[in-house]
């Protein structure tokens, strides 16, 4: 395992530690402002699912679910879900927004229909509505940030409503996506690309970019790096299934069980990307980071691609997890235990 002793001092550098150092600082101290930026697949289902309990156990304070609609959720179908899910969870107060629904690049089809398939699952009953939000996701985000400048943004999905809001949204970001100097996540890649891509950044490479170059405080990425070490495995999911305790481990166990994504699960091509980048905000113990100056392709075979540059940004970047712990600390979550 690539997690060791040595994340100790890069981490305490690198990441801005949500939790203050001391127990007695910690009960004193408000939560800090989230904003959840996703774009509704099935394991930012589970992300949700899990900032919901950090905000209910006074960790965080949840004030903002922002849509992308260019990712693994089709316009309308994701803000539908994401109402749903927040509904389910008893998040009152919390505001739901969308927007940016083109990207130069596209989920495959069988992706977005599975994607589907499993939240109109996990979401039956619900009757939310399609339609889009009133206020568009990046000015949500820029309103959030404007009340709270040091609120964190957690983005899991394609940058694109991230970058649309900058510069004013002068949060600390971090973003599931990128693969630094490891092998690309694009499947079935279409042949005009080479597959050296994660498909977040791929989807939105010149927001991709942005978010890195522009971010009015250093950006922070959880990539393939990171969330190799945490795949999804059926035992794992057993083990979720038979604690859920919560309407939030529900979802979770809901999802994850689905006939769709269970051959998924077998074939071991899935991984907790969202989780693990959430979890790694509320308890950056569990992840091992470190910097070096990063820069993103935008166009061309290897568009999307992640990599170090003399000329990139210096960006904090994960490089391994701590598999036993992000799954006790998931858990247990879930479930409402601290």
């Amino acid at each position: 395992m690539r997690f060791g002793r040595r994340m100790l001092g890069a981490a305490l550098l690198l990441v801005p530690l949500l939790a203050p150092a001391s127990a007695h600082a910690r009960e004193r101290a408000a939560p800090p402002v989230v904003v959840f930026d996703t774009d509704m697949d099935y394991d930012d289902a589970a992300t949700l699912a899990y900032l919901a309990q950090e905000h209910r156990l006074g960790r965080i304070e949840l004030r903002a679910v922002t849509v992308v609609n260019n990712g693994g959720g089709r316009p309308g179908r994701a803000i539908r879900h994401a109402r749903c899910l927040v509904e389910r969870l008893g998040l009152r107060g919390v505001q739901v927004a969308d927007g940016s629904n083109t990207a130069p690049n596209a989920f495959p089809v069988e992706i977005l229909e599975t994607v589907d398939k499993v939240l109109t699952t996990v979401t039956r009953g619900c009757t939310a509505a399609e339609t889009p939000s009133r206020v568009p996701a990046p000015e949500l985000i820029r309103r959030v940030l404007r009340q709270e400048p040091g609120a964190q943004i957690i983005a899991t999905g394609p940058l694109s409503n991230v970058a649309a809001a900058l510069p004013e949204a002068a949060g600390r970001v971090t973003s599931m996506g990128g693969a630094v100097g490891v092998p690309g996540n694009l499947w079935r890649t279409p042949p005009e690309f080479d597959g050296s891509q994660e498909f977040n950044y791929w989807i939105d490479p010149p927001a991709s970019r942005a978010f890195i170059r522009h971010s009015p405080r250093p950006p922070r990425m959880v990539p393939l790096n990171a969330t190799d070490d945490v795949p999804v495995t059926q035992e794992y999911v057993d083990r979720l299934r038979a604690d859920a305790r919560t309407p939030a481990a529900e979802i979770v166990v809901e999802a994850f069980t689905h006939p769709d994504v269970q051959p998924l699960i077998a074939a071991d091509l899935l991984f907790w990307w969202d989780p693990l980048a959430a979890v790694s905000v509320v308890h950056p113990e569990i992840v091992e980071f470190t910097s070096g100056r990063v820069d993103v392709v935008t166009d061309g075979p290897a568009a999307g691609r992640t990599f170090l540059s003399a000329t990139g940004r210096r960006v904090g970047y994960a490089i391994g997890a701590d598999r036993a712990g992000f799954e006790e600390r998931f858990l247990a979550t879930l479930n409402g235990r601290r």
